[in-house]
């Protein structure tokens, strides 16, 4: 299992470092570029990760503040659903409304969260806020949950969507003091949700993934592609 992980991680940086070769040449890819794409994100990795898949697209971050809260929802999955639904009505709105916006055909949402033993965890407030999530998750397993909500205009005019959540168990190995004190004095937590980046110094830590890697990242580059090459071959054929 180690050596899948290991095997699995460094095929991952091999992939973002090698960023420069052309994407696939697919015909459902060019109908999509045909369409004004708006990522409703303003998260670098978000907008790496569409580029990969090919796409040409134009970011608009959301406005509104997230003000939702975990606890009012059932499950974690219906939070950042809802909280994915938000920020894409949201930007498609201005899109919509606001002739210094692009005239979006496609807005694409997302929201990403690190739940462990059914609790949030946010992105950290301080250093110790930060030392406290990683010993949460030093040797134990979490889920990184994923919510896309995609709005589109079909060929008749008319808004659609499509939604989804999806799933990836991350296992950390357990980390010492040393550990979690070099990667708090590394700044690397403090941005990002659950106090860690797994495309950054955090891989060191992974044991196991079970899911989609890029879902960790930001955006759960599988599932979206074959939302987007379904739209494409269903809508805008």
């Amino acid at each position: 299992m180690f050596e899948l992980t290991l095997f699995y991680l460094l095929l991952c940086y091999f992939i973002q470092e090698n960023r420069d070769k052309m994407p696939l040449d697919l015909p459902a890819i060019n109908r999509l570029n045909n369409k004004c794409i708006v990522l409703a994100s303003a998260s670098p990795r978000r907008s790496e990760i569409l580029t990969d898949m090919g796409l040409k697209f134009k970011v608009v971050t959301t406005l509104k503040p997230d003000e939702n809260d975990p606890t009012a929802y059932k499950t974690r999955s219906e939070y950042v659903a809802d909280t994915a639904l938000m920020k894409a009505v949201e930007v498609y709105d201005r899109c919509k409304d606001d002739n210094q916006l692009p005239n979006a055909d496609i807005v694409i949402g997302a929201d990403t969260i690190v739940v462990k033993d059914e609790h949030v965890l946010e992105k950290p407030k301080d250093r110790e806020h930060a030392f406290k999530m990683l010993r949460q998750l030093s040797g134990q397993t979490h889920q990184v949950l994923t919510g896309v909500h995609v709005i589109y205009k079909t060929k008749s005019g008319k808004v659609a969507t499509t939604s989804f959540v999806e799933k990836t168990d991350v296992t950390f190995s357990v980390l010492d003091s040393d550990i979690m004190s070099s990667y708090v004095a590394s700044g690397e937590p403090f941005d990002k949700a659950g106090g860690y980046g797994i495309q950054g110094e955090a891989a060191l830590f992974v044991e196991s993934i079970h899911g989609d890697y890029w879902n960790v990242v930001g955006l759960p580059k599988n599932r979206l592609f074959m939302e987007l090459i379904a739209l494409a071959d269903n809508v805008f054929s």
